[in-house]
């Protein structure tokens, strides 16, 4: 089991909180950092299972009955009256230490999420990051095992047996489609969503438009949009808005969309073949650093801002961050000797943004830097 950086956050603050909020991904390993984390500290807890329907219910009905002084309500995202919890949790009406953990943004209102965010009661838990697999096995071995992470992604499941790595990925795709994401929301057309899916894997660096989408996949290009926002909500995607200043020939309204993790992109593409086979090296290049940086942020939380850069004459900038340092701007490319000549079109209207390219030789510090 790979050791999570979030372990020693999650000992610290339940002792010393009233409320925990996790939330990340289905099978990424929150039950097992609170299991971990309560065991260290000799701490016996309730668990209530949210997605069992008579747990729900009871929840629902009666509210939290504290028997015992720690609380976990895992997939909490189902109770309908979580928003009543949490705030009865914060004003001392419960007489139990709550941590609630969530694999979809729950429905509550969303001052109550970011006062939790601000009071650093929010922890998140992502597939393992490059940081942790290094920490584990060692920077040269994870360096070594780069191709695998790739093809096959990070969840722990799959670090654990890579022999039943595609199994293990076609599992947690359906679970993640198929399940009700929420108390409120589902998916009703799974196999058009999987088409969506599949062309937004196809497209993975590319902007997209929702009209093109819909009409490859047989949806509308509301519901497509829909879908893409329930599945980021659900931790699976992450979208970059364009990069806009007025500058002529600068998309204004785009996104470009990135999975999560590189197994679930390649699993829509039924596509496992090693590196040396593929013709798609620059799709999943960026695909890996620009999610790893997109999951180190938020588990960080870094309070930065994400988006690509690109013009109408296809001149193009992956990921551009905004920190409270500046800008920084980003062409990705996976052939490290390979000399990448940056837009100078880009230069010419941001001077001031320092560029870099993201290769093998040089993407640790991108993955891995605080501010």
């Amino acid at each position: 089991m790979i050791p999570r950086i979030q372990q020693a956050d999650f000992t610290q603050k339940v002792t010393e909180n009233k409320l925990l909020f996790i939330q990340g991904p289905r099978r990424v390993g929150k039950r097992t950092l609170i299991e971990v984390g309560f065991k260290a500290l000799g701490i016996d807890f309730q668990f209530l299972n949210c997605s069992e329907k008579k747990t729900r219910e009871k929840i629902e009905a009666f509210g939290l009955d504290g028997q015992q002084n720690y609380i976990v309500l895992y997939e909490a995202q189902y109770l309908s009256t979580l928003n009543e919890l949490l705030e009865s949790v914060l004003m001392g009406e419960v007489n139990a230490t709550v941590v609630v953990s969530c694999s979809y943004i729950p429905k509550v209102q969303p001052e109550l999420l970011e006062a939790m965010r601000l009071a650093g009661l929010e922890i998140n838990v992502f597939a393992p990051s490059f940081y942790e697999s290094a920490q584990h096995f060692g920077l040269p071995e994870e360096e070594r095992l780069l191709e695998e992470r790739l093809v096959y992604g990070n969840y722990p499941e799959v670090l654990a047996d890579l022999s039943m790595a595609e199994v293990t990925l076609r599992e947690i795709m359906q679970e993640a489609i198929f399940t009700k994401l929420s108390s409120a929301e589902r998916i009703n057309k799974g196999d058009k969503l999987i088409r969506m899916l599949q062309v937004l894997a196809f497209s993975v660096g590319d902007a997209v438009s929702y009209n093109e989408v819909a009409e490859r996949c047989g949806l509308d290009n509301e519901t497509v949009e829909r879908y893409v926002q329930l599945l980021e909500d659900a931790f699976l995607l992450y979208r970059l808005p364009s990069y806009y200043n007025g500058h002529r020939y600068e998309l204004k309204k785009s996104n470009v969309i990135y999975f999560a993790d590189n197994g679930i992109r390649n699993v829509l593409i039924n596509n496992f073949n090693a590196t040396f086979m593929r013709n798609d090296m620059n799709e999943l290049w960026r695909n890996y650093v620009i999610s790893e940086r997109m999951k180190w942020i938020r588990m960080q939380q870094l309070p930065h801002e994400t988006f690509f850069w690109k013009t109408h004459t296809q001149q193009q900038m992956d990921f551009l961050e905004v920190t409270p340092n500046g800008i920084r701007a980003y062409k990705t490319d996976w052939e490290k000797r390979k000399k990448v000549k940056l837009p100078k079109s880009f230069s010419d209207l941001y001077p001031t943004i320092k560029s870099s390219v993201l290769n093998r030789s040089t993407y640790w510090n991108f993955i891995t830097q605080k501010k």
